[in-house]
């Protein structure tokens, strides 16, 4: 029994169906790649800055390669949607159920491979920043993480329990070991709207 029990402690954990990666061809240096999360049949969760002016998106689930498309865009609050004909058991969102102390995951795709990235609820905050395209001041609500996070995993899911309480956004260029994620509950409100009624208003997906 002791046996069993140290082999299963040493095994990695299993990532959830629900995490893609999203590879894009758009702006300067003419690729970016990042991370993202079924949270309902069809739909991936994402950040927005990674989409920025998108001439073609890719959304990649092990082996396969689907085209997606933006139908929810957030450039002040870093968030987006994607429709794409992916499978998977989409994860629910719930930012509030995050508490200070928490332990969970961030779930990212690097190089192809789904990662986990053990982490820390550090705190809730309020992230006082500027736009996606670095024309206006906004605030994001968002946690506070000990996390390594690294370029790249923009979009990547953070979970706690079962459920989707952030966004990974960016890693702090002063403390070593801490990043951010923006709330998917507190900051959802605009793109929900858009994918509700199928209009994005006035977003302009060609900007850089």
């Amino acid at each position: 029994m002791a046996v069993a029990a140290a082999l299963t402690a040493g095994c990695a954990p299993d990532p959830p169906s629900a995490i893609v990666g999203v590879v894009v061809a758009g702006c300067p240096p003419g690729r970016e790649v990042g991370s993202g999360v079924l949270v309902r049949d069809g739909v991936v969760l994402t950040s927005a800055h990674t989409l920025r002016g998108a001439r073609s998106i890719v959304v990649t689930a092990g082996d396969d390669e689907v085209d997606a498309t933006i139908v929810g865009f957030d450039p002040d609050l870093d968030l987006a949607y994607l429709a794409a004909d992916v499978g998977g058991r989409p994860l629910t969102v719930d930012g509030a159920t995050a508490d200070a102390g928490d332990r969970g995951r961030a779930w990212v795709v690097r190089n192809g491979e789904v990662v986990p990235i053990d982490l820390v609820v550090e705190r809730r905050i309020e992230l006082r920043t500027e736009d996606i395209y670095v024309e206006g001041e906004t605030v994001r609500p968002g946690l506070e993480l000990s996390a390594e996070v690294e370029p790249g995993d923009s979009g990547g899911a953070v979970v706690v329990g079962d459920k989707v309480v952030g966004v990974v956004w960016a890693r702090s260029r002063r403390q070593p070991g801490r990043a951010y994620a923006i709330d998917p509950d507190r900051g959802s409100v605009r793109i929900d709207d858009q994918v509700r009624t199928g209009d994005l208003g006035d977003v302009d997906l060609t900007r850089c």
